[in-house]
């Protein structure tokens, strides 16, 4: 099924491929425009950036599935479109019902209606090709779209102490192996600043300035929806990467003729071949550091000897303490969760972390504390020491 063949985008001169690289263009980030790729249905050679993975290389399971053809452009296609201009609400819910049908989750559904909702208001309605966005129109309550604000948030956050553990931790294996510099970087990153894993590997060199040694540092980060922001890094953050640049390796790019000057930006994180880390590294990273440091049962005992000196001293038992409940569920997105709630504790301004964050709205960053504060301030803490007190010892 060729999408670009039978939806017609491709008017004014321009190819189907040409419309839908407009459009992801918008985003700086490629895993972004891949992300948005995925749930609309365009195929990840039209993706503008994307390079596929070289086929002698090991490597994991992707995080991208196969198309379904449930996808928004190809349930177009499949349902007889000629237009998107021609498409209203009940096309949309219907096609939101076929999702649900399909064993879709709700977040998943509501992720992909905001793709196709952001489709048609940052690019179909722009290049006149829609006359209004249907999936704005969409009541997402009634598609069960809309997460509850008492439905507690599923991103897990970390304690205080976790988040020291992965810094420990991942300082002690910084000299170690062969990345280790580089991931360093990228934890303290990812913990000092809240930033999301996309923005992380986004980051270019000349996005990085340290005016001074041994002061504090900023990174522009380049966020959602093309805004970039400026966040700050600590002097104990900004060492790391100041580590990390002294070991980093400037990938050797041949010159193109004709193209001398017009490079594009060279990424601050780097793969032993140059090319930009990607977006699942971050998680790999975070799992690697609690496996090595919490090793599950059926581990088998490290056979480097270093390995087995460091683990078997007070700060690794300190460091698996932690990191042992993390081991299965550690996720790049509970760092910010975590930014948020252990700053706001600490006497930060929430409007500061707010924008920190990158949040367009400040009931955003709300919404990462409302799960820890209702549990802090709950009433249970103190009618179940009244109700034990007297009888049950320590109570």
């Amino acid at each position: 099924m060729v999408v670009g063949e039978v939806v017609p985008v491709a008017e004014a001169g321009k190819s189907s491929r040409e419309r839908f690289a407009e459009f992801l263009r918008i985003y700086a980030s490629v895993n972004t425009r891949l992300a948005y790729a995925a749930d609309l249905g365009i195929p990840l050679e039209w993706v503008p950036g994307y390079r596929p993975p070289d086929p002698s290389r090991r490597r994991g399971r992707s995080r991208r599935s196969e198309p379904t053809g449930l996808e928004w452009l190809n349930w177009c296609v499949r349902n007889g479109f000629s237009s998107f201009a021609e498409i209203r609400v009940h096309d949309v819910e219907r096609w939101l019902e076929e999702l649900a049908r399909a064993g879709y989750r709700d977040a998943t559904r509501a992720r992909m209606l905001s793709a196709v909702s952001a489709f048609y208001r940052k690019y179909l309605l722009r290049e006149g090709l829609a006359e209004h966005n249907p999936a704005a129109l969409v009541d997402r309550s009634a598609q069960h779209l809309n997460r509850s604000e008492a439905t507690p948030s599923r991103t897990a956050m970390w304690s205080f102490e976790a988040c020291r553990a992965l810094l420990r931790a991942a300082h002690l294996l910084a000299d170690k192996t062969r990345h280790g510099r580089r991931d360093r970087a990228m934890v303290e990153i990812l913990v000092g600043t809240g930033v999301r894993a996309e923005e992380l590997v986004s980051i270019n060199l000349d996005d990085y300035h340290r005016p001074s040694p041994g002061g504090p540092a900023a990174l522009r980060v380049h966020g959602k929806g093309a805004k970039d922001r400026r966040v700050a890094l600590a002097a104990p953050v900004a060492d790391a990467v100041e580590d990390y640049l002294a070991v980093r390796q400037a990938p050797r790019v041949p010159a193109v003729a004709g193209q001398v000057g017009n490079r594009p930006p060279e990424p601050l994180l780097i793969t032993s071949t140059g090319a930009r880390v990607h977006v699942s590294h971050v998680q790999a990273v975070l799992r690697r550091l609690c496996a090595t440091f919490a090793p599950g049962p059926d581990a088998p005992r490290p056979r480097a000897r270093w390995a087995r000196e460091l683990l078997a001293g007070e700060q690794a038992a300190v460091i698996a303490e932690h990191l042992g409940p993390l081991r299965e569920s550690i996720h790049p997105h509970s760092a910010r969760h975590s930014y948020a709630t252990h700053a706001i504790a600490r006497g930060a301004e929430p409007r500061q972390v707010q924008r920190d964050l990158g949040h367009a709205a400040l009931s955003t960053t709300e919404g990462y504390l409302h799960d820890a504060e209702d549990l802090a301030n709950s009433a249970a803490h103190e009618l179940a020491p009244a109700l034990h007190r007297g009888w049950l010892p320590g109570a």
